[in-house]
This record gives C-alpha cells, structure tokens and sequence, in this order.
C-alpha cells in the first residue's frame, strides 16, 4: 500500500511542475503576462487532479474480487461493461431425455468417456460450478447475426453458441460509472485550468481536452499497480466461493 502512496505522490509532483511550466510558458505567450502566484496554484491545480485520480484508483481497487478479475472502471478506450464467468460442468439434454455431463478440461468440454461437446448442444444447457452445486438454466435463442444461450431466470447472462460455458454478463451500473469517472476527470481538468490557472475559460476548455486525452492513455500505468497489489492481497477464489457468491447475488 506504501508504494501507491508513493505512486500518488510522484504522480502530484510531475502534475504540479508540468502545470507550472506549461502555464508559465504558454500564458506569456497568448496573454499580456502570465498568472501570478503559480507557486500555489499549480500544487493546488495538481492536488486536485490526484486526488481525483486517487478516488478512481481506490474505486478500481476495490472492484477487483479475485485474482483472475480485472479492473472495473477503465479509461474509455479500455473499458468494457461486461464480465465472463466460466462454469466447469454442463449438461446438455439427449434425444432420450436424459442429461448427457461434460467437464471442461483446458478450453473445452469433454464427457467421462472423453468424447468432446457437441458443436450444436441443442435448445437448452444446465450449467455448475460443482457438479452437485447449484445449476442454471440456459435456453437456446437465434437472433439476427448469432445464437446465444439464455439464462433461464436472469436474461442479462448469455452463452454464444460458440462460446459454451462462458456466460457473459453486461452491467449497467459499470458503464454509468465508468462514464462519470472519465468525464469528471474532464471536468476537473478544465475546473482546474479555468479557476486555478487563470485561462480564459475557451482556453480552458480545448487545453483541458487535449490533456483529458493524453491522461486517459497515461491512466492505465497508473490503476495497474493498484490492480496488482490488490491481487496479491486476495485468496484464489475456489469454485465452492464462486457458487455460493452468485447464489447470494441472485
């Protein structure tokens, strides 16, 4: 936890001085002279940009629930509101009636007797963790470009028929999140340049678009070091926490 401290530190340092200099530099050039008192405003002006730039850290750190997760709140260019959960056994139904088992073994799924899955599984796949845990219910449905595998009781989470086993879920809540992070930092850049660094608000806002910008594609060397740690702090999820974890979600 030191070394993001540190992180954040640096990251405020480096933002003060470039504030300063850029500020200096380039008021001089456009305005009759350049703001006074820089020697407050540009820490005041970098402060406040980490410690938005904190805030994103710690709520991307906190997103992270196991090791093989990923960071939830991206900048745009990296973000996805979608999260693929893996089940280990299926079941598909038989002409017969009966449930025919396959357990995925590397990056597929094979019966008892070795034989592999199905490349059409039929109209419907019952999906676990466990093989006596609980099981979900997915029915089959053609749309306009592919076929997906419905959850039978929360229609959000889907199979691609290429993609058996995999559910992927889209989250609402990430994209609205992710869209306030991104564009606040927008706000902040321009609030800090405006306000704090005296440009003239036009000014303001086209250079706080253009560093808007060049932060967004800087973020991820940030939020990175906060996803490892976070990691390294977490027990390997096991499939019985995985089971009981969306039971409690449902």
């Amino acid at each position: 936890m030191l070394s993001l401290i540190l992180i954040m530190l640096v990251v405020w340092l480096l933002l003060g001085l470039l504030l300063a200099a850029w500020t200096l530099f380039f008021q001089g050039y456009i305005y009759s002279e350049p703001v006074s008192a820089i020697y407050w405003r540009a820490p005041a002006a970098a402060a406040a940009l980490t410690l938005f730039l904190g805030i994103w850290m710690v709520l991307d750190y906190r997103s992270i629930g196991d090791r093989e997760d990923e960071g939830r709140y991206q900048p745009l260019h990296n973000f996805s509101n979608k999260s693929t959960e893996t089940y280990k056994h299926i079941w598909i139904i038989t002409p017969d009636g009966k449930e025919d088992h396959y357990e995925r073994r590397g990056n597929r799924y094979v019966r008892k007797d070795g034989r592999p899955l199905p490349t059409n599984p039929g109209s419907k796949i019952i999906a676990s963790h466990e093989v006596n845990g609980d099981k979900h219910v997915f029915e089959r449905k053609a749309e306009s470009n592919e076929v997906r595998y419905y959850d039978k009781d929360n229609k959000s989470r889907y199979m691609r028929e290429n993609y058996v086993g995999q559910v992927t879920t889209s989250h609402f809540s990430w994209l609205v999140m992710a869209l306030i992070l991104n564009f606040g930092f927008l706000i902040v850049w321009f609030l800090c340049l405006w306000l704090l660094l005296d440009f003239q608000w036009p000014h303001a806002l086209g250079l706080a678009f253009v560093a808007w910008l060049i932060s967004l594609f800087v973020l991820p060397m940030i939020l990175a070091p906060a996803e490892k740690v976070r990691k390294e702090r977490l027990p390997a999820k096991t499939a019985t926490i995985i089971a009981r974890s969306e039971a409690v979600s449902r």
